[in-house]
């Protein structure tokens, strides 16, 4: 039985034997162990009796010990003087703080911002990173690399060295903070985050240095009218401890704390230093909390997940937080408003929208401004209204992940397609192209003009071209297909497209590319 911060946990134990075959498998992998090694292995079985049977420390420990396989790294963690910290045979924490201290300080923030979720809370990989872009903790060291890049790489590291538990699911891998890591977390970030619970609220000592602060509401909170006052209570009471003034992160959990609005409002009026805000569960509006929107002039990084009211909108004064990287309501039924005015927003970089909602994309006028957005699922042409030429896109040197374009019709000059600069893109991996299907005036030379100038980068995974109404196949698809192994779609199409010249004709190679059944029967010969 191992006590945390908030309960007791039954925690597996294993034999010293048991625990030594485990530790060898966390250091050496399918290696044998202690080849080449034998002079770490009597410091070694010292440290596995220091680690009392737990499979978690044999597992963090063993893969810091892994980093260095040499007697002086070895001697110096089993000297560490935390290890007599341990209070009894059951304390894990020192096995575990001492694994902690030996990350590198980017990764000892990362992981330690974690503790301000609910226990046992799954983490998406894109909503950790853009978290941690949120909190500005991000900096790459390498010039050449994204930020996302290098934020996933420290996510593989913080698995590898066993902070972060990796759990593959049906839609992506999900990463999990054990509870007694999570106990770690919170430990370690005291000084700047706090976690407020109803269970903790009465008694919880507030550092005038906290930064980062996290409200969960279960629903136990307020089912019963008695928890609900009591705890509505202390938060109101919590503002004379707090000073709010200095919150840059604000992250509120549960689908019914919105009960407690009223009291977030009271509480957070004077929070006009937030950088990062996390609204999970919310049945309100964003100013029903924060009352004055338009002053979070740092706001970096606004999140909202909840689907519950569909009359919810966000602020106007949105549009004047200039500094906002990230806003995320890919998981959000309310109502977005126009983003006729989004283009203001020159520091964004991430636009999460519902699938169902990728008008939202495609609405931003002049998106050209947005120079470091890298993500846009929808672009429509509109040569008729200003801020919608295709020339936009060319401006965005920074997009990735999928983009799609449509009402391609209305480019008329090959010059016009030069200026999207597509094959530059090395961070798409999904292109939609789309004409118009219904539209009454075609003209074959001239798509085909355009097409040619819309050369994908041959990092590209998946193509499709809809409404295409030219008689060929662009020349640049064929050489796609022979040396890259993605899928392509080239569907409504007026007339059958041929490929030209004969000689680039690709081969199928099965589960690399699909066709729709016209243009497979077509160029196969059947």
């Amino acid at each position: 039985m191992v006590t945390t911060i908030n309960s007791s946990i039954d925690v597996e134990r294993l034999t010293h034997e048991h625990t030594m075959s485990f530790f060898e498998v966390c250091v050496f992998g399918e290696q044998q162990p202690w080849k080449d090694h034998l002079e770490l292995h009597d410091v070694g079985n010292k440290i596995v009796k220091k680690l009392k049977g737990f499979p978690l420390a044999a597992k963090t420990v063993g893969r810091l010990l892994r980093n260095q396989l040499t007697l002086d790294h070895w001697t110096r963690v089993a000297e560490s003087r935390e290890w007599e910290l341990q209070t009894n045979d059951d304390d894990i924490m020192p096995a575990l703080k001492l694994s902690y201290d030996y990350l590198p300080f980017h990764l000892q923030q990362c992981f330690s911002y974690c503790g301000l979720f609910p226990e046992d809370y799954e983490f998406g990989s894109k909503e950790l990173v853009h978290f941690w872009i949120g909190l500005g903790i991000l900096g790459s060291l390498d010039q050449a690399k994204r930020t996302e890049d290098v934020a996933l790489c420290y996510l593989n590291d913080l698995v590898n060295h066993g902070f972060l538990r990796k759990n593959e699911k049906e839609n992506g891998p999900r990463y999990v903070i054990h509870d007694l890591l999570h106990n770690l977390a919170v430990t370690v970030s005291s000084y700047e985050c706090l976690s407020i619970y109803s269970s903790n609220v009465r008694t919880i000592q507030i550092p005038a240095s906290v930064r980062h602060l996290s409200i969960i509401v279960d629903n136990t909170d307020v089912k019963d009218i008695t928890t609900f006052k009591e705890y509505n209570s202390y938060l109101s009471a919590i503002r004379k401890r707090l000073k709010v003034q200095n919150l840059h992160t604000l992250v509120l959990f549960g689908e019914c704390h919105g009960n407690f609005a009223k009291t977030f409002r009271g509480l957070f009026r004077e929070a006009r230093a937030l950088r990062t805000i996390f609204l999970s569960g919310a049945s309100y509006s964003v100013d029903d909390v924060l009352l004055d929107f338009s002053e979070l002039v740092h706001l970096r990084y606004l999140r909202i997940k909840s689907v519950r009211n569909k009359d919810m909108c966000l602020p106007s004064a949105l549009f004047r937080s200039y500094h906002l990287e990230v806003i995320d309501i890919e998981s959000w039924g309310g109502s977005f408003g126009s983003t006729s005015q989004m283009s203001n927003l020159v520091n964004l970089r991430h636009f999460f929208v519902p699938k169902h909602r990728l008008e939202l994309h495609s609405s931003i006028c002049e998106v050209g401004k947005l120079k470091f957005l890298e993500e846009l699922r929808r672009f429509e042409v509109g040569k008729e209204t200003k801020g919608f030429e295709l020339s936009q896109l060319g401006e965005l040197t920074e997009l990735g992940g999928s983009l799609g374009i449509y009402n391609l019709e209305k480019v008329q000059k090959k010059d016009e397609a030069n200026e999207l600069k597509l094959v530059h893109r090395n961070h798409l991996h999904k292109l939609i192209l789309d004409w118009f299907i219904d539209r009454p005036n075609k003209n074959a030379e001239q798509e085909e003009n355009v097409i040619e100038s819309l050369v994908p980068h041959s990092n590209l995974r998946d193509l499709c071209i809809k409404g295409h109404g030219g008689a060929n196949c662009p020349s640049w698809l064929g050489r796609y297909l022979h040396g890259f192994g993605y899928r392509a779609e080239y569907s409504d199409t007026a007339r059958l497209p041929r490929f030209s010249p004969p000689h680039e004709k690709p081969t199928y190679r099965a589960n690399s590319f699909e066709f729709f059944s016209n243009f497979l029967n077509l160029n196969s010969g059947t």
